[in-house]
């Protein structure tokens, strides 16, 4: 060994190669360590030009940098064959890393929610020390709770649905005001003679003889009066050369002038208006929806909603009130009902003659609704408000017997093609052939023919009960209603031609009210009552469940 140098392996301080040329404790590659500045290893003992104490600080990143990140050695398994041949085991691919490394994480975040839920009974899916048994015991438990609480709840809000509304007495007379009755009369005389003789001379080339003229002054007498009661009295054998289409114009020019005068006690004025009704032309007093089955109105094509004034009520501290119309010169038929609605051909009607003077005292029961209640819908409070008219097709408003009358044109029209002339159907001006309600279908409008379809099912248009056609009207009573019945009547002889007076004696003791008995807020309180019974939870609970698969599983899942 020449002289100067050292042997081959030896150094200057015993015990440094071992550390040198590895140190377990650091796990680090000598390149790592010349990197980030560590101690520097001799490569040759007997390199003149290397410094062989030459050694720095260590990083404290390499020293406590933990054995667990280090990567895998790869695996690798023996053949049978011989220690020689080796096979190693192929590696994952990065996106199936990737989706183990998110499914492992998506378990871990699910673990964590149901170790801190405040919801009774889910720590018990996650607790340590738990066999499987035990968790599917308490899961059973929580599925058990969760159907209870859903079934409940959906009962709860049916009845929030259906049923909200309930109607309660009020028996302090002393504060509400009671609507004064309304009535329509309607006279039994309604063809004018003069008018039909003007009419046979001028339209002398339909009647060419006596009989004609005869048969037509019966069949304009009867077609005023015409109603579903009596369809089967008009004669079907001629039709005169008049259409369907014309019955209405030619009847309200052969009308008979009536002109009933009305006067009452009351504080505020009534009125009195001519109305078209299923029991033909007919005079209302006091109703605030007459005026829309006006031929005037029809005729106009007008939708627009009308002013009809004050209501007018009476109160008991006013006494006997009383309203009368006089100088009726005819028989007539009485329907009373409220001030909102109309005469129905299923409420009874009152016949008086022409010489009497008579008196009909009423009884009244009202039911009315409070303000709260028109937040609901039509199907919670099971009545409907007159401006609630977006079903009705041939006024602007609504009402119960209106909406009754419609269904029955609605019907008549299924059944036999056509609707009786009484009703709604027109367009622009009366010379127009065809007719057009609110929706723009133009209905034809019974002749005969017609007329003698309705006679065979007249009764299951009075009664709306039909076997062979399915009907649903979904007509709701009026949220403000009025019912009047008679109490009494009497009639004398009166020598200045027929008076009418009514009015109410007895003033009424109960009043139906129709008031919000579940509310929303009562739902909320009912469904919470349940969730804090079953699960033993409340509000924040279900925005703690929001929280954490929201935001949070959202920095869990990409930004942690």
């Amino acid at each position: 060994m020449p002289k100067g140098r050292l042997g081959p392996g030896l150094l200057l301080f015993p015990g440094t190669a071992e550390r040198h040329q590895h140190n377990p404790a650091t796990n680090c590659t000598a390149r790592e360590q010349d990197a980030i500045g560590g101690t520097k290893t001799i490569p040759n003992a007997n390199d003149d030009h290397v410094a062989i104490n030459q050694q720095r600080q260590r990083s404290i990143r390499c020293i406590r940098r933990p054995p667990l990140w280090q990567p895998p050695p790869p695996l690798t398994r023996t053949s049978k064959e011989g220690p020689e041949e080796r096979e190693q085991v192929p590696e994952q691919s990065p996106d199936e890393n990737q989706g183990s490394k998110l499914g492992a994480k998506v378990h871990s975040f699910i673990i964590e929610f149901l170790q801190g839920s405040s919801i009774h009974g889910f720590i018990y899916l996650a607790k340590l020390g738990l066999n499987f048994v035990e968790r599917m015991i308490w899961f059973a438990f929580i599925c058990v709770a969760l159907f209870s609480i859903i079934s409940l709840s959906k009962r709860t809000w049916q009845r929030f649905q259906t049923s909200p509304m309930v109607i309660s007495m009020d028996r302090n007379k002393l504060v509400w005001n009671t609507s004064f009755p309304s009535l329509t009369v309607c006279p039994h005389k309604r063809i004018d003679e003069l008018k039909v003789e003007e009419y046979i001379i001028s339209h002398g080339e339909d009647f060419e003889t006596e009989e004609d003229q005869e048969d037509f002054r019966d069949f304009i007498v009867k077609l005023a009066s015409l109603t579903y009661d009596n369809l089967e009295t008009l004669p079907l054998n001629k039709s005169f050369g008049i259409s369907g289409e014309k019955y209405l114009d030619l009847l309200y020019e052969l009308k008979w002038a009536f002109e009933p005068e009305i006067s009452s006690g009351a504080a505020v004025k009534m009125f009195i208006y001519e109305t078209q009704t299923e029991f033909g032309i007919c005079h209302a007093v006091n109703s605030l929806v007459a005026r829309y089955n006006s031929f005037d109105y029809w005729r106009s094509n007008d939708w627009s909603i009308l002013d009809h004034g004050d209501r007018v009520t009476v109160h008991p501290l006013d006494g006997e009130i009383y309203a009368q119309i006089i100088n009726l010169s005819t028989a007539y038929d009485v329907y009373f009902h409220g001030a909102g609605d109309v005469p129905s051909i299923s409420k009874q009607r009152y016949t008086f003659p022409e010489s009497d003077y008579t008196t009909v005292e009423l009884i009244a029961l009202e039911i009315y609704t409070n303000e709260e209640a028109r937040a609901f819908t039509t199907k919670q409070r099971s009545c409907r408000f007159n401006y609630e008219a977006e079903d009705m097709q041939s006024v602007p408003i609504y009402s119960f017997g209106l909406c009754l009358s419609e269904c029955r044109m609605f019907f008549a029209l299924r059944a036999c093609g056509c609707i009786p002339h009484f009703y709604r159907n027109r367009r622009e001006h009366n010379h127009i052939p065809f007719t057009q309600v609110r929706n723009g279908r133009r209905l034809p409008v019974c002749g005969l023919e017609g007329i003698g379809c309705l006679v065979r099912i007249k009764r299951e248009i009075i009664s709306l009960k039909s076997d062979k056609y399915k009907i649903n009207c979904n007509c709701l009573a009026n949220c403000d209603d009025s019912n009047f019945f008679v109490q009494s009547h009497r009639s004398r002889v009166w020598f200045l031609g027929a008076n009418l007076q009514w009015g109410i004696i007895d003033y009424p003791k109960m009043q139906l009210r129709r008031d919000v008995l579940f509310s929303f807020a009562d739902v909320l309180v009912y469904i919470g009552g349940l969730v804090g019974f079953f699960l033993g939870c409340s509000a924040l609970s279900f925005t703690e469940i929001i929280y954490y698969f929201t935001a949070r599983f959202v920095r869990r899942m990409f930004f942690n």
